[in-house]
């Protein structure tokens, strides 16, 4: 085998090495960009701050309500009737 046929050789199996490692490189880097991107998803979409909620007739301004955990089961309701305050009731046009 000659020099020539020699150095052919090798050049050509330390592209084949080269290509791997800078695929292998890509892959690694891909594969890490991914589980950050994944995590950062899950930490935004678990760490998400309580919604506003409002309450209006269409008439009065919104009241702000304040959000629970879990359901009303007590016979109080959570706000206050307004019937008092209204005596007489208009249909608007």
């Amino acid at each position: 085998m000659s020099r020539a046929t020699w150095d052919l050789i090798k050049n050509s199996k330390r592209f084949y090495v080269n290509t791997y490692r800078k695929a292998a490189t890509f892959l690694l880097i891909s594969a890490v960009f991914n589980v950050l991107l994944g995590v950062a998803i899950y930490f935004a979409y678990f760490n998400l701050p309580d919604p506003d909620f409002y309450a209006t007739s269409g008439v009065t301004p919104p009241v702000m309500l304040t959000a629970l955990d879990e359901p009303n089961y007590t016979s109080d309701p959570l706000l206050a009737s307004e019937s008092g305050t209204i005596d007489n009731k208009v249909m608007p046009n």
